[in-house]
Formats: C-alpha cells, structure tokens, sequence
C-alpha cells in the first residue's frame, strides 16, 4: 500500500506551484522509503523462518564445517547474482532489439 500511495503522490505535482510540488514529491518519497523498509523487514522475515531447518542442519549438527557450508553458499550467492542480472540484461536486450528493428522499419 505504501508504494500504491507513493506512486500515486509521484503523479500528481504536474501543474501545480513549486512548493506544493515539492512538498508532494517529499512526502512520496518519505512514504516510499517506509514501504521500501517494510519490504525489506518482511523479506528477512520470510528468510528467517524458512532458514532456521537449514542452520540448525548445519551449524548445529554440522558444528564448524558447517558454518563454512553456510559461509560458502552466501558467497557463492553473492557471486551468481551479477552473473543472473546480467544474464537478464542481455535476455532482455535480445528481445527488444528485433522489436526496434521492426518499429524502425514500420517508420521508415
């Protein structure tokens, strides 16, 4: 809801005076950064209480080796995310190109 509301005071400064613009472009953003927090203590949340089988399995059962698996797993994490956001680029880019080659012929 918070990003509904933010959206939507994002849309409304056109036409109006400086400081009321001004004044709907800050609070829409004071809004946004509330959902933005909202949506990032939910996500943790939801992680948390998926995650307590898999420490428990390995940083208990496991002890020390299993503090490296965990250890392991967030970097390889870390490291597979640039590859995935990447890789979604050029998917993405790959799409599009031929539908701007076609918009381009279309206009010419």
């Amino acid at each position: 809801m918070a990003f509904l509301v933010s959206c939507s005071l994002i849309s409304l400064p056109a036409g109006t005076p400086a400081w009321v613009a001004a004044t709907l472009l800050m609070t829409a953003v004071v809004i946004h950064t509330v959902g933005e927090l909202w949506h990032s203590a939910a996500g943790f949340e939801v992680s948390f209480a998926l995650g307590p089988g898999l420490l428990i399995a390995l940083c208990i059962t496991w002890g020390r080796p299993g503090w490296y698996v965990v250890g392991a797993l967030f970097a390889l994490t870390g490291l597979a995310a640039p590859l995935a956001v990447r890789w979604a680029q050029r998917r993405r880019h790959a799409r599009q190109a031929p539908l701007e080659a076609a918009l381009k012929e279309s206009a010419a």
